[in-house]
């Protein structure tokens, strides 16, 4: 198995939607700007896209995409059922499949004009995980489809690597809510994460055959990158 954790291990499945949302907003440096950047990108989309979200959790991202492609044919996977039933709820109005399962695992959906994955991906157990699943994205896209990868990443250089990790658990001391959240995330990041490094996942992407990748935005270990079929 790919995935390098349960649902039940994951924050999310214990929580109430806006309690998740507002830890996540909290504890992850930059969620903010990255989705700003995201909403920027997907501006480009047709008016009409077919979407295809790998870990769509509490529909925070989903809900600022469909603001603005409302009438998008829009997929959703995740493999936690408390998540989907409560983000089911949440983007009621829009047309949604939602998919419970492990996207390591199923078959992906294909002709999609954008995969998006933000803060998931750095569970695929290792590196080799992390490559066959960016082949399997590729492949589920159309001739001109794009993926954007929001993600927590960390670096080839070590002395680069270990001032980002310090600023990340910095950040966390400061902006967690409380002791229990901070207690947490902090536990969740030190022994659930398996981040790679940024340069070597560009550099993967490029090698599955996407002709254009670039770094959109970074904050410590928090990345994003857009990736062009």
């Amino acid at each position: 198995m790919a995935t390098n954790v349960k649902p039940d291990e994951l924050n999310y499945d214990h929580y109430e939607t806006q309690k998740y949302d507002d830890d996540i907003v909290r504890s992850i440096p930059g969620h903010k700007e990255l989705h700003k950047h995201i909403e920027q990108l997907i501006e480009s989309l047709p008016k009409q896209p077919k979407i295809l979200e790998l870990g769509i959790g509490t529909g925070l991202t989903a809900e600022r995409i469909l603001s603005k492609r409302p009438n998008a044919e829009y997929i959703a996977v995740d493999f936690s059922e408390q998540m989907l039933a409560e983000t089911r709820k949440r983007l009621y109005q829009y047309n949604i499949k939602f998919i419970n399962g492990d996207y390591s695992q199923i078959r992906l959906p294909e002709s999609n004009d954008l995969v998006v994955s933000v803060v998931g991906i750095h569970h695929q157990e290792t590196d080799n995980d992390k490559k066959r699943l960016f082949q399997r994205i590729y492949d589920s896209l159309n001739d001109t489809g794009t993926f954007i990868f929001g993600d927590l990443v960390t670096y080839r250089n070590q002395e680069e690597a270990a001032i980002n990790e310090a600023r990340h658990f910095h950040h966390l001391v400061e902006n967690t809510k409380d002791e229990d959240s901070l207690k947490e995330w902090a536990h969740h990041h030190k022994y659930f994460n398996k981040l790679a490094p940024l340069e070597d996942q560009v550099e993967w992407l490029s090698e599955v055959g996407f002709r254009e990748v670039i770094r959109v935005y970074q904050r410590f270990n928090t990345a994003l990158i857009y990736a062009r079929k």
